[in-house]
């Protein structure tokens, strides 16, 4: 399980993580000299069910939230942390917000410091948690006292993870592995280590994967994950990968892409998705506003495109298309989260719908009932309603690679729904039974006129 630290800066986050796991993740040197953390620290804590919990130390200062958000796609539970002695602050507000977003819907609350204030500062703070809490994805979630200094309630904590960790068990292994970067190092002896999160789908070592965006091929020779040795890497592990090949070059790697199969190699430079503006945006989202789309663990610049209306209010969610400045990763459930321009505050969130958006018509009729269907639970159910809706045939290709299809979990949905594959293997489109007899209709009339003339 991959848990996120989240919170103001200075309530605790990295001391309770220490606490924890005896492990502090604050590992560069001006990390030490200010106090403070600046970027993504990590540290393990094996558990009595064999299993290894993974924290992601996030950090709490405003000038630093993009390293916060780096690392908190693709985790698995939250821990936001607020200080008893401050209760809920500006970042505490945000980082919360990101989280519903992103719809992290699994965590608790760590209520640290508690050694510094009295049982009547604890009931109101307490309450004051609550109400912060209410109308997000953590309404309702467990409040744990805790001391880093002390330790009391740090056993509590631990348990309480534990626990979450047998509960949730494992994620289930789907689709081709993806792995969003968001460190790169050279190990003396060894050569170049990418880690990250494990987005969907498994690795071995051996195989060979694809450093995306830019293309290039490389061979695992090493995985730890989860901070031990491994053959195999999976979705729902924190890995760092050793790489190896032919053009392989350390100054091409870096935080923001991925590792992953060649099937879903495919960066894109816009995406269609549905989102939804903070409730406490002073103002509507419009059409064209200039943005920073946070994605995995990379940060573009880009525009929002209001696909229904030219705005959306703030509480209310919409269809849009964002245009990149720049092509990267981005598969259909990714989820990101948009910033301002001047990347200050957060105005919205949202999942992808379609990775694939048309540069033009993207507004058409047609092309929403398009995004309606792709946002159905199922790949099955958006197929059959695609191929219904689509006179001249749905891109399996485009629809494979959006959903993350492996190459036997295509075969599997081809077989389910009904429909008639035409075309080359690599350009194969599909069409329903009623559309292909429509166009063998049409292009038969179309012969008998041309041949009566």
């Amino acid at each position: 399980m991959i848990i996120a630290t989240a919170g103001h800066i200075d309530h605790g986050k990295t001391s309770l993580v220490q606490a924890i796991t005896g492990v502090d993740t604050d590992r560069l040197p001006e990390e030490k000299k200010r106090g403070m953390s600046i970027d993504l620290g990590f540290a393990y804590q094996p558990i009595e069910n064999g299993k290894t919990l993974g924290f992601v130390d996030v950090p709490g200062h405003e000038k630093f939230i993009r390293n916060m958000l780096a690392g908190v796609t693709g985790i698995d539970y939250a821990m936001l942390i607020i200080a008893a002695d401050d209760g809920p602050m500006p970042q505490t507000v945000e980082h919360l917000a990101i989280l519903d977003l992103l719809g992290v819907s699994e965590g608790i609350v760590a209520l640290t410091k508690i050694d510094r204030v009295d049982a009547e500062r604890l009931k109101v703070v307490e309450e004051e948690i609550s109400q912060a809490l209410a109308g997000t994805c953590l309404e309702g979630a467990d409040i744990l006292p805790v001391s880093a200094i002390t330790g009391d309630g740090v056993q509590d904590v631990r348990d309480h993870l534990e626990a979450m960790s047998e509960l949730l068990g494992d994620r289930t292994v789907e689709g081709n592995f993806r792995l969003a970067i968001d460190r790169c190092f050279t190990v003396p002896g060894a050569g170049l280590v990418v880690t990250g999160g494990v987005f969907s789908g498994q690795v071995t070592v051996g195989d060979q994967l694809i450093l995306s965006p830019q293309g290039t091929r490389v061979r695992v020779r090493g995985i730890h994950a989860q901070n031990k040795e491994s053959e195999t890497g999976v979705v729902g592990q924190r890995c760092a990968v050793n790489i190896t090949g032919g053009d392989l070059n350390k100054a091409d790697v870096h935080r923001g892409g991925w590792l992953l199969a060649e099937e879903v190699h495919d960066p894109v430079p816009r995406f269609d998705a549905r989102i939804r503006v903070l409730p406490s945006e002073s103002r509507p989202l419009k059409h064209w506003t200039p943005v920073h789309v946070h994605l995995g663990a990379a940060e573009v610049p880009g525009r929002i495109a209001v696909l229904e209306g030219k705005s959306i209010e703030p509480g209310e969610s919409g269809l849009v298309q964002v245009v990149l400045d720049r092509r990267i990763g981005a598969l259909r459930g990714d989820g990101f989260i948009i910033r301002d321009q001047p990347a200050q505050h957060t105005i919205a969130g949202g999942r992808i719908l379609d990775p694939f958006g048309p540069a033009r018509g993207r507004a058409k009729p047609e092309r929403i009932a398009f995004l309606e269907a792709m946002a159905a639970d199922e790949a099955e159910d958006a197929l059959a309603q695609l191929l219904e809706q689509s006179p001249i045939g749905v891109d399996l290709i485009h629809f494979a690679t959006a959903w993350n299809l492996t190459p036997d979990d295509q075969a599997a949905l081809w077989d389910i729904v009904e429909m008639i594959k035409v075309g080359a293997e690599a350009k194969a489109v599909g069409l329903s039974p009623a559309h292909f007899d429509a166009i063998g209709s049409t292009t038969i009339t179309v012969m008998q006129d041309w041949h009566g003339k």
